[in-house]
């Protein structure tokens, strides 16, 4: 039951780095390939996993 919350706070959690790399940090650019991209690849599995074989 508690699966749904799990994946939406990890979501926040990764969109907030995102944005502390934005504002904050000011190298995103430098971490693009290295930590955003491969966030985004998994967060594109998890979706195809759920839409796909869990509902």
């Amino acid at each position: 039951m508690l699966f749904p919350f799990i994946t939406i706070g990890l979501t926040i959690a990764f969109l907030g780095y995102v944005l502390f790399l934005i504002f904050i940090r000011k190298n995103f650019r430098e971490k693009w390939h290295s930590e955003v991209m491969p966030g985004i690849f998994i967060l594109g599995i998890w979706a195809a996993l759920y839409f796909c074989f869990l509902r």
